[in-house]
């Protein structure tokens, strides 16, 4: 079963806003191949974030990852 990296990044973008880390968090974007996630802040700059092969709980490492 392939888990829906949308639906993960959904839920995971509230929990990252209500943290120091993600307080400037503006949006959490997939991309259509669904192999990057790219991390977009309130100042304009962007992270893009490689999820390749991830499974769900491996996204949301990598993701916070990016943030520390």
């Amino acid at each position: 079963m392939r888990e829906d990296g949308k639906a993960i990044l959904k839920r995971l973008k509230p929990l990252l806003m209500a943290t120091r880390a993600g307080c400037d968090i503006d949006d959490l974007q997939l991309s259509e191949d669904e192999t990057t996630v790219t991390v977009r802040f309130c100042n304009g700059h962007t992270r893009d974030v490689c999820i390749e092969a991830d499974s769900g709980v491996a996204l949301i490492q990598d993701v916070v990852r990016a943030l520390l």
